[in-house]
């Protein structure tokens, strides 16, 4: 409820300078460096005698922003993890929690029936469109319902929110207000992982460089995925008790 209401604050804050953003978001769509994705499907491992990881969500999934496929995100995890997992990558840029399940579908041919472990990378979008909390927390909750449900997934990672706050390309007053509705998305990740038991909400932080962004100043380079997979590699080593389905957790 509390969130609700930091919701409401924050659109009351918003309103008289939504016009502006919209002017300023068409700006730097223009004139923003386009970056091409390297991992939108990426399949790496295959061998059957070892779990498998689903790895899902927006551009940072999509490797946007990593120079070759073999510094994506996915790919930093497959070999820090000294290729003890198979890893399949589902990736859109600009995806919003809303669309997960949908992207999970398409690939549906493509990828196994099980995951042992999926680790989604979701909500800097949901940050750029102002989706209001309680939508991303039900659209989140229904997805990993579905994974619990139908991939027969026992672990599941949530990452840390892109620093949509600090990227250097958007106007200050932007900032300000991504920064906050981040922190208000954030509060709903909490909350799912205090809500769902063996959920694991990874909310890493990182001293964003010039190091860690790639040329467009947005996404992260191949040293941001980099340190983004070792912090990650954390929670996979983690022992945890496998995750009920939801059919249990509702009782």
């Amino acid at each position: 409820m509390i969130n609700r209401l930091r919701y409401f604050l924050e659109l009351i804050l918003l309103l008289p300078f939504l016009p502006f953003f919209y002017f300023k978001e068409k700006k730097l769509r223009e004139t923003i460096i386009k970056l091409k994705p390297q991992s939108e499907f990426l399949e790496l491992g295959f061998d059957k005698d070892v779990k498998n990881i689903l790895i899902i969500g927006e551009s940072t999934a999509a490797g946007v922003g990593a120079s070759t496929q073999e510094k994506t995100f996915a790919a930093q995890i497959y070999h820090q993890s000294d290729k003890d997992f198979n890893i399949y990558n589902l990736g859109k840029n600009g995806l919003k929690a809303g669309r997960l399940k949908r992207l999970l579908a398409h690939a549906k041919q493509e990828i196994p029936e099980k995951f042992e472990i999926a680790i989604i990378l979701i909500g800097a979008n949901d940050c750029f469109k102002f989706t209001p909390p309680g939508r991303f927390s039900h659209q989140l909750k229904e997805f990993i319902e579905l994974l619990l449900n139908q991939k027969s997934v026992q672990q599941v990672i949530l990452l840390s929110i892109a620093p949509v706050q600090h990227f250097p390309l958007i106007p200050g007053i932007m900032r300000f207000f991504l920064g906050m509705h981040r922190s208000i998305l954030t509060r709903e990740l909490k909350s799912l992982r205090k809500n769902i038991p063996g959920l694991d909400f990874n909310n890493f932080k990182f001293e964003i460089s010039s190091e860690f962004l790639a040329s467009d100043g947005i996404h992260p380079s191949d040293k941001g995925y980099e340190l983004m997979a070792k912090e990650t590699i954390k929670s996979i080593q983690k022992k945890v008790i496998p995750m009920e389905s939801s059919k249990r957790l509702k009782n």
